[in-house]
């Protein structure tokens, strides 16, 4: 993919979770809840019809019992006629008018129904219809009911031995009664006449009244031919003599014995489930029904609760759901503009080591042959110091514009990325060679040395580049960044401006190099370091004025390594922040032994100011030796101002406040700037060996010498000429007006023994 700069960032992405999944197994969960929620209300809609089936059920069996003992009385009193009239031998028709149809008969009738309130009247009827006695008038009224179902039915051959009638009205009251009426027959089953009572239909609705059977429940005597008798609520009144209705009855009342569901217009307008229960030895039956409206509301009372702790479950599912989902896309969407801003630089939009990494990983991951590119690691030289002379804000503006001109020698396709701080890379591809490569290198280092307009000030950068080639150099990306690193160190190693390609020789100076890091680190533990003290004298007089601490490191196998050997590793290890404690505690412990007028001069190294220690470090080490601080010189050189900037200018205006003098080591080969002389309190210039080396020889040097030390003359301060192995080198420098002098042809570092020995010599 496409980045700043032309360069193209790897497809990987990290793993960003999915809110469909959640979407669909939201989904599926509530489908789930509505599936069982609708299972359940319907099981238990099933389990509540036939709950309160049966319970309608048990009631119509107690009511048919109760019922029942009802119609008992009346067939009580009529079984005890029937006896009665089998006793008196009563076997033709003739003789039923004459013995029963007398008053006495009459009282008789009164008397037995007179306990029993439920029952209006009894009469007695002749085989040919014809009424013989009644309990409600005396003599007995003119009436013929051949032409009544309840004759037809019982006098019919082989007919039934009792008949209830349908409800019919009072003659002589507006009360409706349901008749029941009982065959007799002469000794030799021939059909003699029958006996009648009326029953209240009032009666059995006020009893059917006192059951409580909730809003829309009712109890109701038919018959079984499906006639209406009684029913509550609501009285049934008179028989219904519309025959389609009548049938239609008839099959409801027939399949409530069945299924137990009434249709609307069996018992009222309303659909009903229905419990019927035959009275014994009688042509009726209870029915005891409910609506299926009142029984379904009663059902849905009892799930809603269910139905609506569903509901908020699933909307709360849902809202979860939703709220997790939208989480998840700006989750995806920040992922995405993160993944996208862990991959570009800020500050120059180039992409950054993570971007370039992918990308070089991804071009090697492609199929088929390992591709062909070049790998440039490009430093910036010097940088900190336009960083500390201008201000962080040139800095990074002078990133940039590099940065500009490195996206302008891209080709399409290449990639280039700031890999951290001052350190950018470029993949090039379809590079050749070493030639081509070197090349295009020359070019970047030939973009970067024109000059840049930063501010009000014109800089000219300039950097160092290694080179690696793919698949030459190595096949993986750990391989070819390492490869290009190395040839970046041998560039820098080089000198300033300079492009060097991998070389095999490269990685065996390399490994060299982490081998004597290993050994500088085992030596620091094991304490193998020893100080060597190098003396310092007078010009004028030539006497002892102090001594250099230098440190030494004896190897079993390398015999002494050299300062310049190791002070470097331990510079860039880290390892020279300890030492150099160590040094300068050393340094002072062994100087507090010699006479007072001596002093020891210490390197400080610019690492040694990172963590602003410093000052305490020095402290220190005067209290635990006793040395005063006026016996103290400590050695900086110029890059330390350079690189460290005013963490270094405060720790000297301490020191320098305390007694210390502050020396400026190697001066004239830096970037010797005069206000550093007049800013801060040095107390000694040192002239590097470099030009004391050929002082005797070239006017130049010697005219830098005059130059340095008029200076130090000039501005008050003490001058050291270091180096001096001739004794044309000490007269000339002499005679220029250093102060003091050092130097092998003067005296070669020595131990702390011998030092302390020289300094007592010196002093007798």
């Amino acid at each position: 993919m496409d980045a700043p700069g032309g360069e193209q960032r790897t497809p990987g992405r990290p793993g960003r979770r999915n809110p469909v999944p959640l979407v669909i197994l939201a989904a599926l969960l509530i489908l789930s809840i509505v599936v069982a929620t609708g299972l359940f209300v319907r099981s238990a809609r099933r389990d509540g019809i036939n709950d309160r089936r049966r319970e309608l059920a048990n009631l119509a069996l107690t009511l048919a019992e109760q019922t029942a003992r009802v119609f008992q009385g009346l067939e009580f009193i009529q079984d005890d006629l029937i006896g009665h009239m089998r006793e008196q031998g009563i076997e033709s028709p003739g003789q039923l008018r004459a013995m029963m149809g007398t008053q006495a008969v009459h009282i008789l009738l009164r008397a037995r129904i007179s306990a029993l309130v439920q029952v209006g009247w009894f009469s007695i009827v002749d085989d040919t219809g014809q009424l013989v006695n009644s309990s409600r008038a005396w003599p007995a009224p003119d009436v013929n009911i051949s032409d009544r179902p309840v004759f037809r039915e019982l006098s019919a051959p082989h007919g039934p031995r009792h008949f209830v009638g349908e409800p019919a009205a009072s003659p002589r009251t507006t009360s409706i009664s349901i008749t029941l009426a009982t065959r007799f027959t002469t000794s030799d089953g021939r059909f003699l006449g029958l006996v009648q009572g009326a029953l209240e239909q009032s009666y059995l609705e006020r009893f059917y009244e006192a059951i409580r059977l909730g809003r829309d429940g009712m109890i109701a005597l038919v018959r079984t031919d499906g006639t209406l008798l009684a029913r509550h609520p609501g009285s049934a009144g008179l028989a219904d003599r519309d025959p389609a209705l009548r049938a239609r009855t008839i099959g409801a009342v027939l399949a409530a014995a069945t299924d137990g569901v009434l249709p609307a217009g069996a018992l009222d307008e309303k659909g009903r489930i229905a419990a019927l229960q035959p009275l014994p030895n009688l042509p009726l039956a209870i029915v005891v029904s409910d609506s299926r409206s009142a029984i379904e509301t009663v059902l849905w009372q009892r799930a809603m609760p269910l139905i609506i702790a569903s509901g908020l479950l699933c909307c709360a599912i849902a809202l979860i759901t939703y709220g997790v989902a939208r989480l998840i896309r700006g989750e995806r969407a920040f992922a995405a503009a993160e993944h996208a801003l862990a991959r570009v630089d800020p500050l120059t939009g180039l992409a950054n080591r993570l971007a370039f990494t992918e990308s070089l990983e991804a071009l090697l991951a492609m199929p088929g042959a390992t591709p062909r590119f070049s790998l440039h690691c490009v430093d910036l030289d010097d940088f900190k110091a336009v960083n500390d002379t201008l201000g962080h804000e040139a800095g990074d503006l002078l990133l940039t514009r590099f940065a500009q001109r490195i996206i302008g020698r891209l080709a399409p396709g290449d990639t280039a990325a700031r890999l951290g701080g001052d350190e950018f890379g470029i993949l090039r591809l379809g590079s050749s060679g070493d030639r081509e490569a070197l090349a295009f290198a020359q070019g970047i280092i030939d973009a970067f040395q024109e000059p840049f307009d930063i501010g009000h000030h014109r800089v000219t950068g300039g950097c160092s580049i290694g080179v690696a080639l793919s698949p030459v150099d190595g096949t993986t990306a750990t391989q070819l960044l390492h490869n290009a690193d190395l040839a970046l160190y041998r560039a820098k190693s080089d000198g300033r401006c300079i492009a060097r390609a991998f070389a095999a020789e490269m990685e065996a100076s390399a490994s060299a190099r982490r081998t004597l890091e290993a050994d500088l680190h085992a030596a620091w533990r094991e304490r193998h370091f020893v100080l060597a003290y190098q003396p310092i004298f007078e010009a004028a007089s030539g006497r002892l004025a102090g001594f250099e601490a230098l440190a030494r490191w004896p190897h079993s196998e390398r015999g002494l390594v050299p300062p310049e050997t190791f002070i470097s590793v331990a510079e860039e290890t880290g390892l020279i922040v300890p030492l150099g404690a160590w040094v300068l505690r050393e340094a002072c412990r062994v100087a507090a032994e010699w006479p007072p007028n001596l002093f020891v001069s210490v390197n400080l190294s610019p690492l040694q100011f990172l963590g602003a220690q410093t000052h305490q470090q020095v402290r220190a080490a005067l209290e635990e030796s006793g040395l005063p601080a006026r016996r103290l010189e400590l050695e900086i050189t110029e890059s330390s101002l350079l690189k460290q900037g005013p963490t270094v200018r405060t720790t000297l205006e301490q020191l320098a406040d305390e007694g210390i003098t502050v020396a400026l080591d190697d001066f004239g080969t830096g970037y010797s700037s005069l206000a550093y002389l007049r800013t801060l309190n040095i107390g000694r210039i040192k002239v590097d060996r470099s030009f004391v080396h050929d002082v005797a020889q070239s006017p130049h040097s010697l005219a830098i010498v005059r130059a340095i030390v008029g200076l130090a003359r000039t501005l008050s301060l003490s001058c050291t000429a270091e180096g001096i192995e001739t004794e044309a080198q000490r007269r000339i420098l002499a005679d220029e007006g250093c102060t003091h002098l050092q130097g092998f042809f003067l005296g070669r570092p020595t131990t702390a023994e011998a030092a302390l020995a020289m300094a007592r010599s010196a002093a007798a």
